[in-house]
């Protein structure tokens, strides 16, 4: 009890230091004061996020704020207010007039015309990487850094993939770590299992790869879908679909910009139950199951200066490793937030990351901490907690 006294003496005091620093708002849900993740609010010439707790720090001359997140009622502040409240855009779906709508055509359509509705030529952005893994609901893993990333078109380009020529396409620079701390060690079987690299890593980063990935859905053998409009207001439309084929089902969510044509929120979630497991054998010969689960990826976008450009990307899932008997669940989650957009003329970044690596390859192995980035309760627990290491 007593260590549990202190370590909330210990967060209300870092929260007082980074208030100290600048304006911290906290976005909550109006019918249950529950916190809202993923809460944006774009200034001038910054994007930026609520964390897992709803908390948002914004520069001091923050004013004439928006702030929207999906399923919720998008508000605007003149002024300063320490919690915000978003009212849900329906309470009960049932309770919803519901309107069908062809999920296919539209997602198809917005496929199809891809590199006419968004951005399509070379940009710089400033960004934000955050990667967490967990084993059996634990954090065992926190990357947080700053950085860019250049694209040649805002598009995944399949051919250059295909021969990891990712340079061609897109590349990453590490400006700065903010938080690093591992508690796995290369000798762990089940420990960390989904970190390892994904073939889909640069992949998710683009929404062209996601679009094409869940069109292929719509062509499998025995395929079934169904969309609903749920909500219609100004130009937006939010719709809920579903897809189911003998391979997979999803459910996603979408705000689609009736004018444009274009979706500004995706949100996918992956039911990967009918995948078997299969067995796979470690570099030292040591032999686990592994059993994917499911997964959900989501994308923002907004428009600025006439062009939609995105403001996150990210992806999150969990798997199952059964070694010597033992079942394990290992999650992770990671996330891009595009925190500032330019046009560029450049053809790369002259300090790239190689992105055929895991990202912290690329890095130095150590933490720097800094109070630009809000940690959660749960992060920042897991950051002063002694590893094994120490």
């Amino acid at each position: 009890m007593l260590q549990k006294k202190l370590y909330n003496t210990l967060f209300i005091l870092i929260l007082g230091f980074y208030n100290a620093q600048s304006l911290k708002i906290r976005i909550l849900d109006s019918e249950n004061s529950e916190p809202i993740p993923h809460a944006r609010i774009i200034l001038s010439n910054t994007v930026l996020y609520s964390n897992d707790d709803g908390f948002i720090l914004l520069p001091e001359t923050s004013k004439n704020l928006e702030i929207s997140a999906s399923g919720y009622q998008t508000e605007k502040f003149a002024n300063y207010n320490a919690i915000i409240k978003l009212k849900p855009l329906y309470k009960d779906i049932d309770e919803v007039k519901i309107i069908n709508v062809d999920i296919k055509k539209i997602l198809s359509d917005v496929l199809k015309n891809y590199e006419k509705r968004y951005y399509d030529q070379p940009s710089i952005y400033d960004i934000v990487y955050r990667q967490k893994n967990s084993d059996d609901d634990n954090l065992s893993f926190l990357l947080i850094t700053n950085g860019k990333i250049w694209m040649e078109s805002n598009t995944y380009n399949y051919k250059d993939a295909l021969n990891k020529r990712f340079d061609n396409f897109i590349q990453m620079e590490i400006d700065s770590v903010k938080y690093f701390k591992s508690t796995i060690s290369e000798d762990d079987i089940c420990k960390g299992q989904s970190l390892n690299r994904s073939k889909d890593f640069v992949g998710n980063i683009f929404f062209n790869y996601e679009l094409a990935r869940v069109n292929y859905y719509f062509k499998t053998k025995n395929a079934k879908f169904s969309g609903r409009i749920i909500n219609d207001s100004n130009d937006e439309q939010t719709i809920v679909y579903k897809i189911s084929n003998p391979e997979i089902d999803v459910t996603g969510t979408i705000v689609y910009q009736k004018i444009d044509k274009t979706i500004i929120h995706y949100e996918l979630q992956y039911d990967q139950a009918k995948y078997p497991s299969y067995k796979v054998k470690t570099k030292n010969g040591s032999e686990y199951e592994f059993k994917v689960g499911n997964g959900v990826t989501y994308y923002d976008f907004y428009k600025k200066d006439g062009k939609y450009v995105p403001s996150i990307s990210g992806t999150k899932g969990y798997s199952y490793c059964t070694y010597d008997g033992n079942k394990q669940k290992n999650s992770f989650s990671r996330e891009i937030i595009f925190q500032k957009f330019s046009e560029t003329q450049a053809i790369g970044l002259e300090r790239k990351i190689d992105l055929t690596k895991r990202i912290w390859e690329n890095i130095p192995k150590q933490e720097k901490q800094n109070n630009s980035i809000l940690l959660s309760q749960e992060e920042q627990k897991f950051i002063d907690e002694k590893s094994y290491q120490e």
